[in-house]
Parts: structure tokens; sequence; C-alpha cells
């Protein structure tokens, strides 16, 4: 034989207030990883656009392709030294 005892309305109340604020994160917490999945597709975007447009100026100063470069902060290409040299 079951020894039932009655939970409190108040208990019960609040154990629904819990479920449901948690039911809401994870909601929140789906969307924030849609979010994130946009984001990071826009980062990718935007560094290979950048790559793109690093590889175009390469090609107009006359920096080989495979040559380690970048650009100063006056705005001046910089070509890296080739290791063993």
């Amino acid at each position: 034989m079951e020894n039932k005892k009655p939970v409190s309305v108040e208990v019960l109340s609040a154990l629904n207030g819990l479920r449901d604020r948690s039911d809401q994160l994870l909601c929140e917490i789906g969307r924030i990883e849609v979010r994130k999945s946009t984001l990071i597709a826009e980062i990718k975007e935007l560094n290979d656009k950048a790559s793109s447009l690093l590889r175009q100026e390469g090609r107009r100063l006359g920096i080989p392709n495979g040559t380690s470069w970048g650009i100063d902060q006056e705005g001046n290409a910089i070509i890296s030294p080739v290791q063993g040299q």
C-alpha cells in the first residue's frame, strides 16, 4: 500500500516555475547557438574576403605566391625572409 502525502501548492508552483524557467533558458541557448553559427559563418566570409584582397595586392606588388608577407603600420608590404637565408 502506497503512503501518499500531499505536496504543498507553493512547492508545486515553485517547481513548475523552475521547470518553465529552465525550458526558457534551453530555448534561449538554442537561439544563441543559431546566432553563434551565423556569426562564425560571417567571420569566415570576412576572412575569405581579406585573404582574397591580400592575394590580389600581393600579385599587384609582384610578391610570389607562397611568400610570407604582411603589412606594417605605415601601410607598407613587408616580405618575411625565407628560412635558411
